[in-house]
């Protein structure tokens, strides 16, 4: 017996999955990548390629992986706009605070910078199941199904990127006399997985 291809209802999929999309876009891209603009390219990409979609695996699995190259290639552009144009402090220029409070809103954009700065310094395998499972506090079964690997996979990833993402906000942000003041810096307390 064969299957007819059904045909695919578009705002259907947009509804059903926009929100989700956006958060992976936030949670992949950074503070500094444009969130709708990423999401329109997402959904653009998407429509462009619905009729590769076999439909063996979830639409949510399969926008993922769309989601992750269309974040992946506007995170290489931007850096070499910035290694082009200056600093990326220079080019991002000022976030605006969301919230009552400015001093709180900065101090969640600074950390969110910092934990940031240090997921670029690894590789995109780890910062992809770091960003799914810490961010996005998804399960193990759920981060091995968008990635299309088994859930003890998953949860082994998870360790080693752990561990390697503390090694690396190590040499970002030493600790300074931590062990004779037996005290963290608040940055680090905010941070450490």
């Amino acid at each position: 017996m064969t299957e007819v291809a059904k045909p695919f209802d578009l705002d259907g999929i947009y509804r059903t999955h926009v929100r989700l999309v956006g958060r992976w876009v936030v949670r992949l891209g950074g503070p500094a990548l444009d969130v709708e603009d990423t999401v329109q390219e997402v959904f653009t990409t998407a429509y462009a390629r619905l009729s590769s979609f076999r439909g063996n695996s979830s639409m949510a699995t399969w926008l993922f992986g769309i989601t992750d190259k269309v974040v992946r290639h506007r995170r290489r552009k931007q850096r070499w706009w910035r290694w082009l144009s200056g600093t990326a402090d220079q080019t991002a220029g000022v976030l605006p605070a969301p919230g009552p409070d400015p001093l709180q809103a900065f101090e969640q954009v600074q950390a969110a910078r910092s934990v940031y700065r240090v997921l670029d310094k690894l590789r995109e395998s780890d910062r992809r199941v770091l960003i799914l499972f810490e961010l996005e506090e998804l399960s193990a079964e759920q981060v091995a199904e968008l990635l299309g690997i088994s859930a003890a996979n998953a949860r082994l990833r998870r360790h080693r990127a752990r561990a390697r993402f503390l090694r690396a906000h190590q040499r970002e942000y030493p600790v300074v006399q931590a062990a004779e003041t037996g005290r963290l810096s608040k940055r680090c307390r905010n941070v450490t997985p």
